[in-house]
Order: structure tokens, then sequence, then C-alpha cells
């Protein structure tokens, strides 16, 4: 069975098709229990569940204790939304990510040698390799359906990068194309139960963007209590509200093409939204 696995609804809401009720069809998922704080699902032909576990260390952690004991994938997808830190990609690009690095801490406590410091036995840093037949796979399907990508190197911090100076300064220093703040500790819990495992981030947030506030003020939770937060942001900044649900939009409908094929083998526009 193929696990996947994201932080929030929204990153795998073309996936689920959340919204198929309202278009009078059938879903081809089903709820299920979950762990306190997250939220399961299964496809209805059981190859497939999807786990959303929250945002952050804590309820990814938490959730993944479950994923691996309850369910036992043969394999993890580990999908969601990033920002960018290279000038190379663009809202809506995917990164297949080669090697996940970690660090702990707020910004304050980041240097150059941080990521070195996995090799000294560090607990607070770290890196681990995408599993390689899983990233081949992925590989021929974005170049296959024609879906732009970039294979690297990316890191999941604590706190939310949401300045241009600070997303070029990790992807100068460290050499990474994307930061976010969960793929790490999906791949550090396949990692110690032996799964195979591949994290795709689609872009969000351009490099030299500055992400809205209201990004960082969205809740932890998997799913719900996000409405009044964009509201109120809309109505102060309406033209930026437009701007963060388009590009929650583009990056959630690029996940979707390429999770759709690995998972069904269909065409790119069977798991994607207008």
């Amino acid at each position: 069975m193929l696990a996947l696995v994201a932080a929030r609804r929204e990153e795998l809401a073309s996936v689920l098709r959340f919204n198929a009720l309202w278009r009078r069809r059938k879903s081809p998922w089903r709820q299920r229990r979950a762990p306190e704080g997250a939220l399961a699902y299964q496809r209805r032909d059981h190859a497939v569940s999807a786990l959303l576990t929250g945002a952050g260390r804590e309820r990814t952690e938490r959730a993944m204790k479950w994923l691996i004991e309850s369910e036992r994938p043969d394999s993890i997808l580990a999908i969601g939304f990033a920002g960018a830190c290279s000038s190379n990609l663009d809202v809506g690009d995917l990164v297949l990510a080669t090697r996940l690095h970690h660090i702990e801490g707020s910004p304050f406590d980041w240097d150059s040698n941080s990521l070195d410091r996995a090799s000294e036995g560090d607990d607070e840093h770290g890196e681990l390799i995408a599993d390689g037949e899983m990233l081949d796979r992925a590989r021929a399907a974005v170049e296959m359906n024609g879906i732009d990508f970039m294979p690297s190197s990316t890191v999941t911090v604590n706190s939310f990068v949401r300045t241009p100076g600070l997303a070029t300064w990790l992807g100068t220093t460290y050499g990474v194309s994307a930061v976010d703040r969960e793929s790490y500790w999906v791949a550090a819990a396949a990692a110690a139960a032996g799964v195979p495992c591949l994290s795709i981030r689609a872009i969000a947030y351009a490099v030299d963007e500055t992400v809205p506030r209201v990004a960082a003020e969205m809740p932890d939770t998997p799913g719900g209590g996000r409405v009044g937060p964009a509201l109120r942001y809309g109505v102060r900044h309406p033209r930026g509200l437009i701007r963060y649900r388009r590009a929650m939009r583009t990056a959630r409908n690029a996940a979707a093409m390429l999770t759709g094929v690995l998972t069904e083998g269909h065409g790119p526009s069977s798991g994607t939204d207008s």
C-alpha cells in the first residue's frame, strides 16, 4: 500500500477531490478514523491511503508514528507546499527532494556550518537521502508529462520563512532549492521504519516574494480554521488575498498532476481542479 502524507487539507485537495459531492459524483476516497489532531483517508480500492498530519514537527511525528504502526505502508509519498530558495523555481514548479536536511531552532540560531554538523552526529541537524527507485519513477513521470521540476536538496525548519532575504540566504548558504516545515520529519519516520519514501514539494512562493502574513497566521491543524484569517486579511488586502489563493491553487494542482500519475497511472488531468 502507498501512503500519501501531507500537512494540510489544501495540499491534497485536488487529489482527494473534497468537492466531489458538490459535483454530484462519488468521491474515490472515504474518510477513516485517525489519531488525534490528524485526518486519514483511504481510496476505495484500498491501494492508496492518505494522511493529513497538521503542520510542524510535533504533529508530523505523532501522526507518522500512527501511520507506520497501524497502516504499515509499503512506501510513502510526502506531498506539500514549499517556498523557493532558488531563482530557478517558479510558483507551481515541483521539487523532487533528493536530499532532505533539517535545521533546529530559529533563524537567529542558524549559521553557515549548520548542515555540516550532521556528519558529526549533531541531533539538531540531519540529512536524509530519497529512495532511488521512487525518485526515478517520479522523474520519469514528470518528464513524460511535461511538468516543470527540479531534483534538488530541501531543508525543513521550525519557523515560517516569509522574506526573500532569508529564503535566498538558505539557498545560497546550504545549497537547497526549497524550504518547508514537515518533509524531513516524514522522511525520518519512514527511514527509521525502513519504508521507502519520496518527498515532492510544490512551490507556492517564489524566492523573491514576501509571503503574506496571513500564511504564517493560519492554524497548524490539518483542516479547518482558515476561513476567518483569510477573510480578515482579504478585507485589508484584497489583491494580496487573490494572489495568495491563486498561488495555492497553482501549487496544489501541480502536486496533484504528479500524484495522479504515480498513484493511478492516469494522465496529469486526473486529479486537478481549475
